[in-house]
């Protein structure tokens, strides 16, 4: 299949997602890992009813009025005596309710003396949490298939997991192609780029989810080329990435290669600059995703698809307005490297395949589709590793 649309290749990718096992990891480790299994409630939360300001627990009916504290509950240590009428006890924030109590008087709204505390009136509840208000025990709090944000980490603690059950990570071999590429660092001679592809993709990868157990390069070669896949499927890798060498030249290498090692293609090419050269296939359960081998296409389409092939969704942000006119050609849908500022997507200068600074620069990416006046909404997506 050759050159499809942006949505029939993001379907594709969603079909062919990366499958692995799952594991059971520490809450304290959980955060960026995809959940296995919906996540229930262990306990109410809160676990009984409780203070939400210091002051006194007292039971509604008896104020306003002159009430004879007896005792004190604090966080983590509650009483053991049940208000009587016209009693009032000591209360902090977090602790538990005394029997009878049904209303908290703030601190600063207390007079009198430590004996014989005058109170305002107050009416039932006021100030109180009630066990389980904000979830009870057997309620479902995450589903299975979320991918765990760091703030999502004490909750799960809350309701009393210390183990959650979760997807193993993607373990992802990239490869980079070209006789051009040389390592970071060193002095460039004529004709020669820095490998830096390679190590974006790599983390990119890495920041999606994935474990990256290889990454490494190789020249124009076709048996080089074979080689380098042969031995990234050999080390277990549940998607091989490779980067360059993947369109239709005299020295591009990388899908006949697949093909000597008995790969099945899903699609080849996408109507999306500057995504176009992008190909997808599969050997038996292994992922492989060619991306094209200028920079700025390379990262925008992993953005794009290979998210989506590790179990992100195809996220795109409420429409905002583009700041300048754009026409794609007949049938092309265009992703713009933008700058995000006051509500407006405003594309940088440089849009070039080639154009890596950009990458850099961006915050968002704009998607184009037929002629699009200045000022008209447009779907975009966040940059970023999340």
């Amino acid at each position: 299949m050759r050159d499809i649309s942006l949505t029939d290749a993001l379907a594709a990718c969603a079909a062919n997602r990366v499958a692995t096992g799952e594991q059971t990891v520490p809450v304290a480790a959980a955060a960026g890992r995809v959940l296995a299994r919906e996540v229930v409630a262990r306990v109410d939360l809160p676990s009984a009813d409780t203070a939400a300001m210091d002051g006194l627990a007292v039971r509604s009916a008896d104020t306003p009025g002159t009430l004879a504290t007896v005792g004190e509950h604090r966080a983590g240590h509650p009483g053991h005596v049940a208000l009587g009428p016209g009693q009032a006890a000591r209360i902090s924030t977090g602790a538990v309710l005394p029997g009878g109590a049904d209303a908290v008087v703030r601190r600063e709204e207390v007079g009198g003396t430590p004996e014989a505390a005058t109170v305002p009136g107050v009416p039932p509840g006021r100030d109180v949490r009630r066990r389980g208000e904000v979830i009870g025990a057997g309620e479902v709090l995450l589903p299975a298939g979320v991918r765990i944000a760091p703030t999502a980490v004490t909750a799960l603690g809350a309701v009393g997991m210390a183990e959650l059950t979760v997807t193993v990570p993607p373990r992802v071999a990239v490869i980079g192609v070209g006789d051009e590429l040389v390592p970071l660092g060193v002095p460039l001679r004529p004709g020669q780029v820095y490998d830096s592809n390679r190590v974006g993709v790599a983390a990119q990868l890495a920041a999606a989810g994935a474990e990256v157990i290889s990454s490494t390069s190789v020249g124009d070669d076709r048996d080089a080329t074979v080689q380098a896949i042969h031995t990234a499927l050999g080390m277990g890798a549940d998607m091989v990435v490779t980067v360059g060498g993947v369109s239709a030249g005299d020295h591009d290498h990388v899908r006949p290669a697949m093909r000597a090692l008995g790969a099945e293609e899903v699609f080849r090419g996408v109507r999306v600059v500057p995504c176009r050269p992008l190909w997808l296939g599969r050997r038996d359960h292994v992922v492989l995703l060619g991306l094209p081998g200028n920079p700025a296409s390379a990262g925008i389409a992993l953005h794009l698809f290979g998210r989506v092939l590790l179990g992100h969704p195809a996220h795109w942000a409420p429409r905002a307005p583009l700041a300048v006119h754009r026409s794609p050609g007949p049938g092309m849908a265009q992703v713009l490297r933008c700058a995000l500022r006051d509500g407006v997507l405003h594309p940088l200068r440089a849009q070039g395949a080639h154009a890596v600074t950009t990458m850099a620069l961006a915050d968002a990416l704009a998607l184009v589709e037929g002629d699009t006046p200045a000022g008209t909404p447009v779907p975009w997506s966040p940059m970023g590793p999340a």
